[in-house]
């Protein structure tokens, strides 16, 4: 009796983990969507979604049980009180290029890094921030913690809404456009899938030598935490790259006759078809086709046809079953069908709302930020333009001007809110306009500002270039949802991209000549050199007569024997 209780209370917490994982409903899904652009390049999405719960284990002490989803990305969150978070790096991105707004997966940033999130409220919300950021740029590979003091943003949560309300939370924000994607970013994002890059389509993403040649690439990841109104949580990840389907000079496999778009999935990822991921409870491949310029776009083997509204258009979309063993280890092939050799367009159809940002009468010390937003569309459109600055821009709020076909059009501006940096705390300055566009026009704000002189300790340690400003933001208000039944929305309205955002930008500062101080220094420290030498050797030395003994030369004669 004595033995069996015994042996009961040994493995008691295997038989509670066992319990807990069966009793748990984690999924997981995961899927590869092509999508060929007008300009002859194709864009790549990879997909990976966990459903996740989190049981308490019945300890001493608090544990939790986590089987798909990676401990070392949920248990730095549990312990913070994050609520939602995510982050993204993204690397170069040409919307005149492919007619559309932005990347395909909408959460994607402008540019650079940026590392969002929502936290339950309490004292030390700010250093719980801080230990995300540090844990999480670990996790990484990355720098996602603050670099100066007043990094942080604090008032854009009605720009980054929460997608499940929870109650007394404060949002977070902390952008660098400054970092860049590369093969330390990527294999950490592999070793957070269940499959770790060894099977499914995660078998297919784990080439950096392939993935990083592609022009520009987009990662990220978005978790949303358990509470007690949502028991369940969800964590997905994606990778995005653009690649060219016309090689460089019309070059395919040293084939000079080869200048057509046609593709597969062994000539991109150098692999056929992978075994699917035992746990992964749906695994699809998705070609998405611009209707009706794409009618002639091929495949083999058929996959099953469908029409989706995508980004403000209705296009035909083939899905294939990965799970399915008929397709393990096939290839398959795309192609135009009559198409020989393709000749880049001479106009692509714009997006439907374009932004583009510069910097004019640039001076040493003063500037005008101009913006131009373009609706292409028929219908008058509703949004909130954002920026965000750091303390030594400061902007001049009462010389705004906006046109649309250089008229002045100053009713167009319903609202503004302007937060300055307020010195001596050092913060960012952060703005929000909200804008009606009118149809078919080209609006320009100009806002003028002035950049501040900084002292030569608040320069950073490195080569002078400029600092980097984060993308603006436009923030659309008048979307519809693109999964919406019964709508009668049939224009660019009806889209999931509720933010479009700007170019990244280069922004000179007034810098003082750093080496002139060096220059003195070296200059003032061999002069004073000199004349310490000098008049140490006046004060020290002694002079006077020395007598040198003359010294007896003694000649030896050496006989020579015979």
């Amino acid at each position: 009796m004595l033995l069996s209780s015994l042996r009961l209370l040994l493995l008691a917490p295997i038989y509670t983990a066992v319990a807990i994982q069966h009793g748990t409903d984690d999924t997981f899904s995961e899927s590869l969507t092509l999508h060929p652009l007008p300009d002859g390049r194709m864009s790549v999405l990879f997909q990976f979604e966990t459903i996740f719960s989190s049981p308490k284990i019945p300890s001493s002490t608090p544990q939790s049980h986590h089987s798909l989803t990676p401990p070392s990305l949920l248990l730095p969150l549990e312990a913070n009180n994050v609520s939602e978070l995510t982050i993204s790096f993204t690397s170069g991105w040409d919307s005149t290029r492919s007619s559309s707004a932005g990347l395909m997966n909408y959460d994607s940033s402008g540019g650079g890094g940026e590392i969002r999130g929502w936290l339950r409220n309490s004292d030390d919300a700010e250093e719980r921030w801080n230990a995300v950021t540090s844990a999480l740029g670990g996790l990484f590979c990355a720098g996602l913690g603050a670099k100066d003091m007043g990094d942080v943003v604090r008032d854009f949560g009605g720009i980054y809404p929460q997608n499940r309300f929870v109650e007394d939370t404060t949002h977070f924000l902390l952008s660098h456009p400054e970092s860049h994607l590369c093969t330390e970013n990527l294999t950490p994002f592999l070793s957070l899938l269940p499959s770790k890059g060894l099977s499914g389509i995660s078998s297919l993403l784990s080439q950096p030598g392939i993935i990083f040649s592609w022009e520009s690439q987009s990662e990220g990841i978005e978790i949303l935490m358990p509470s007690s109104t949502h028991p369940q949580g969800r964590w997905k990840g994606w990778w995005e790259g653009v690649l060219p389907l016309i090689p460089e000079n019309n070059k395919r496999n040293n084939n000079n006759d080869d200048k057509s778009r046609n593709f597969s999935i062994e000539k991109i990822f150098r692999k056929k078809l992978p075994r699917p991921f035992p746990e992964a409870q749906s695994s699809v491949l998705r070609l998405i086709k611009d209707s009706p310029r794409d009618d002639n776009l091929k495949a083999k083997p058929n996959g099953q046809e469908g029409d989706e509204w995508i980004d403000g258009q209705s296009r035909n979309v083939i899905e294939w079953d990965l799970t399915d063993a008929n397709l393990v280890g096939k290839d398959i092939d795309f192609w135009w069908d009559g198409e020989n050799e393709f000749h880049y367009p001479r106009n692509i159809l714009p997006p439907g709302i374009s932004i583009s940002r510069t910097v004019v009468d640039k001076l040493a010390s003063d500037g005008t930020f101009q913006i131009i937003i373009t609706n292409n569309d028929d219908l008058e459109r509703r949004a909130i333009y954002s920026e965000i600055w750091p303390w030594w821009v400061k902007g001049w709020m009462s010389e705004i001007e906006l046109f649309v076909d250089d008229e002045k059009r100053p009713d167009l501006l319903e609202n503004s809110s302007y937060n300055p940096s307020t010195p001596p705390k050092i913060s960012t300055t952060t703005l929000h306009f909200t804008l009606t566009i009118p149809a078919r026009s080209k609006l320009m704000l100009k806002i003028p500002f002035t950049k501040l002189t900084l002292k030569y300790t608040e320069h950073r340690p490195d080569a002078e270039r400029g600092i980097e400003l984060s993308s603006s933001i436009l923030t659309l208000l008048d979307t519809v949802p693109e999964h919406s039944t019964g709508s009668s929305i049939e224009d660019s309205r009806r889209t999931g991209r509720k933010r479009i955002y700007t170019n990244r930008l280069l922004l000179d500062i007034p810098t003082p000549d750093f080496s002139m101080p060096y220059n003195v220094i070296i200059m003032s420290s061999t002069v004073m050199a000199v004349f310490f030498g000098l008049m140490q050797g006046v004060l020290t030395r002694k002079w006077g007569w020395v007598e040198v003994k003359e010294e007896k030369v003694v000649e030896v004669e050496v006989k020579k024997n015979d």
